[in-house]
């Protein structure tokens, strides 16, 4: 289902549509190479296939998702090729806030 929100648009980037976690702003995008296109796709399904998930770990994908969410962000939030899970605001995620 989550996957129907993730177009990849070329060979390393892929955007994140609207919808993908409640309340996104505007579009989250991520830049990888095969290598770390892999790891997020895994993490991102494994965290989909747990039920009642409260608080703890959350896929850097998803908080590309949330950072979109935040108010005055501005164009995008994009995640670097160097993106993977931080506390809340992924590592290697950038945005524009007004």
């Amino acid at each position: 289902k989550e996957l129907a929100y993730i177009e990849r648009k070329d060979a390393t980037m892929y955007e994140i549509k609207p919808g993908f976690v409640d309340n996104m702003r505007v579009p989250g995008r991520f830049y990888v190479n095969a290598s770390l296109e892999k790891l997020l796709f895994d993490e991102l399904r494994s965290y989909s296939r747990q039920t009642g998930i409260t608080g703890g770990f959350v896929p850097a994908v998803k908080q590309i998702g949330n950072v979109a969410g935040l108010p005055g962000i501005v164009k995008y939030s994009i995640g670097l090729p160097d993106v993977h899970s931080g506390y809340g605001f992924a590592i290697g995620n950038i945005a524009a806030l007004d």
